[in-house]
């Protein structure tokens, strides 16, 4: 049953990266060059968002490959 949990949640956590990842290439494509500071801070906040995101996905999916000796 945990494998099914740790699964579940890193595959969440995959999509959840793709998508904050295709988000800030989308906006830096739509938007560049920055026109406004605002727009500028944003995608910084898109980019603050991918590289979290990655953390936690890379930090989850370690924790599932240490197995629990039995």
């Amino acid at each position: 049953m945990r494998d099914d949990n740790y699964e579940a949640g890193l595959h969440e956590l995959q999509l959840a990266k793709d998508e904050a990842e295709a988000a800030a290439e989308d906006f830096d494509k739509n938007y560049w060059p920055f026109q406004t500071d605002e727009i500028a801070a944003q995608y910084g906040e898109l980019q603050f968002t991918a590289v979290m995101m990655l953390a936690e996905f890379e930090q989850f999916a370690q924790q599932g490959s240490i197995k629990p000796a039995r």
